[in-house]
């Protein structure tokens, strides 16, 4: 494993190593603590090596919720993480170093994936777990299908419509984002860039009124994926009226959590719905290649 991945083994307590002895040549059974962590262990793991999951593995947040359903879903913290002891445990925003001693006392091993910066680092990331779990060739593939399909959009041709990102929030997500990637990976042109924003901030309304976009690509509006204050500037009617009189696509949430892992998944969706719904200029549309003309 390499050294940057900042795997943490621990020694495993005498009682558990007898049980883990016993299951010699199968596979280490696995937790995942949170749902961003979820999504790692559910890429490979098999079904009857799932300890359990996250109670928001099913949720529309969740990429993988179709293979979480019917998994036993966590509720009680460390304290039942303990009682289910599994061989490993998986986790990304929750958790903590002090936890992870209280696991290794009793056997478990506690993996946290390295904050992953770009693209790239999600997939090694993905690669990472998909070895601890014993599925080292799974995990290779999985990152060589990935990589072959964020090279084809990468030499797609580029769909020249201003785009803009919407939440029910009222938030959007300017340059340096993964979101603002992955607008342009879908080959879109950010209106971000145009507005001045940079990371995450308000959605500008006076300068969306006097520039309005070509295309609304928005996020997180399903039923149950986020709680939606009444006071949220996302309520506003310029925001309404722009859904309502701007070409708009709603990407399904799972597509875009966790940091930027499922990239290219939001970037095929746009760039599919653009095809279905005939959004494309007709100026590219008429020399569309590859993709556009299958």
């Amino acid at each position: 494993m390499p050294s940057s991945l900042q795997l943490k083994h621990f020694l495993t307590a005498a009682f558990v190593v007898a049980g883990i002895a016993a299951r010699a040549g199968a596979a280490p059974t696995v937790a995942g603590l949170d749902f961003c962590a979820d999504q790692h262990v559910l890429a490979f793991a098999d079904r009857q090596d799932i300890v359990a999951v996250s109670g928001d593995a099913t949720s529309p947040n969740s990429f993988y919720f179709r293979r979480a359903r019917g998994l036993h879903a966590l509720r009680g913290g460390a304290e039942e993480v303990l009682m289910l002891r599994p061989d490993i445990l998986v986790r990304s925003y929750r958790g903590s170093l002090s936890m992870d001693a209280k696991f290794e006392r009793v056997g478990i091993t506690s993996y946290q994936p390295p904050y992953a910066f770009n693209f790239e680092a999600n997939l090694k990331n993905f690669g990472a777990v998909a070895t601890l779990l014993g599925h080292e060739a799974e995990g290779k593939a999985f990152m060589a299908d990935y990589m072959a399909r964020y090279q084809a959009l990468k030499q797609a041709a580029p769909i020249p419509m201003k785009t803009v990102y919407m939440t029910p929030s009222g938030f959007t997500a300017g340059k340096g984002s993964s979101v603002d990637d992955m607008i342009r990976l879908a080959g879109l042109d950010p209106i971000a860039e145009d507005l001045g924003l940079n990371g995450w901030g308000p959605l500008p309304l006076e300068q969306l009124v006097m520039t309005p976009p070509d295309l609304v690509v928005g996020s997180f509006f399903e039923e149950g994926a986020v709680h939606i204050s009444n006071w949220s500037s996302g309520r506003h009617t310029v925001f309404r009226d722009l859904v309502k009189d701007v070409p708009s696509i709603m990407v399904p949430s799972g597509m875009m959590s966790c940091g930027g892992a499922f990239t290219v998944d939001a970037a095929e969706y746009i760039r599919a719905e653009i095809k279905r719904r005939e959004l494309m200029p007709n100026r590219v549309a008429a020399g569309a290649t590859g993709e556009e003309q299958e």
